[in-house]
């Protein structure tokens, strides 16, 4: 046996509503970024994709074998397989979505651990390992806007705190669901004559290839149109306001607004200081460059230290790396081992 089919192997892991990310990698220190990106943070050995991790879309067991399955797939690749890679299986870190609350993450850590005997197993939400692959203390703010929006922060004296991710029924301010929604409203209120012209009627009829605008309302509340589906067309609205469309621009800075005033809030909460790292994430502030430079431009002020966080995977396996920063972390984490 090769020093290089013995040695250690840890896993990050980003279980998501859509999809599970697992990444391998030789235990090593942490590399802090030097531009405004992570997805060069960590180069892994091996990646695994399975399906949703969220253990509230399917369950806790159906999460675990989504995760279980991307790891197994990652320690199959040809440049990490060998008779003990699973024994070489040191550590594991998975940050899950719909697993905030700490009973929930203690409930998917014992499911996991008898999945991998003798590896130790950590839990947390999806926030902790943003905010890892963007800090080397895991001290700054996270703000994430995909198909929902949330906050959270953790300052240098340990407290934390939170805005936003009350989910879709009460809100999500900001993200890629409430722009489409709003974006939608538009097309509604334009077509009843309660609301101004707006380009954004032809691009969801064109987009959903009716002539027809009320026929819309059949693809909205068709059943496969999930709300992820729906956050999906918030691409419609910010390019409508790219090209000078007035309601959807409108849209898009009501939207960062919304999202500044989460910075704000838990900035003024936790009494953060000017360059502290402010650690951007989710689809839709990561791929759209109108939505956030117009919040950063309502929170430069505050004078933050901007990273985006492409690759949430990658602060999951800095903390597997990391033992330090796991126990730094410990309020925010489950661990279990099983042997």
């Amino acid at each position: 046996m090769t020093r290089h089919e013995s040695t250690p192997l840890v896993a990050g892991v980003d279980a998501g509503g859509s999809k599970t990310i697992a990444w391998i990698d030789h235990p090593r220190p942490f590399r802090p970024q030097s531009d405004d990106r992570t997805t060069d943070l960590v180069r892994p050995l091996a990646e695994g994709i399975g399906g949703t991790g969220n253990p509230r879309v399917g369950g806790y067991e159906a999460a675990a074998n989504e995760i279980e399955y991307a790891v197994r797939q990652a320690l199959s690749t040809p440049n990490v397989t060998t008779e003990s890679a699973t024994t070489r299986l040191t550590r594991v870190c998975v940050g899950a979505a719909g697993a905030g609350r700490r009973e929930e993450q203690k409930h998917l850590a014992a499911i996991l651990s008898k999945r991998f005997p003798g590896t130790a197993i950590i839990v947390t939400d999806d926030a902790v390992p943003v905010l890892a692959a963007a800090s080397p203390t895991a001290t700054g703010m996270i703000l994430i806007s995909g198909t929902g929006s949330f906050a959270w922060a953790r300052n240098s004296s340990g407290a934390d705190a939170r805005a936003g991710g009350w989910g879709v029924v009460i809100g999500d301010p900001g993200s890629g669901y409430a722009l489409a929604i709003a974006g939608l409203d538009a097309v509604a209120r334009a077509v009843d004559g309660r609301g101004p012209e707006t380009t954004l009627l032809t691009s969801f009829c064109d987009r959903f290839a009716v002539k027809d605008p009320m026929r819309l309302i059949d693809h909205v509340y068709a059943p496969s149109m999930t709300r992820r589906e729906i956050a999906k067309q918030s691409r419609l609205v910010i390019a409508a306001a790219e090209t000078g469309d007035s309601v959807a621009r409108e849209i898009v800075e009501s939207a960062a607004e919304e999202l500044a005033r989460h910075v704000r809030t838990l900035a003024r909460r936790l009494n953060l200081s000017a360059g502290i790292t402010l650690a951007l994430s989710g689809g839709v502030l990561v791929n759209e460059p109108l939505l956030r430079e117009q919040l950063l431009e309502r929170i430069d002020c505050l004078q933050l230290k901007t990273r985006l966080v492409d690759a949430p995977v990658a602060g999951a396996l800095v903390l597997a790396n990391r033992p330090d920063l796991i126990e730094i972390l410990q309020n925010r984490l489950v661990s279990a081992t099983s042997m």
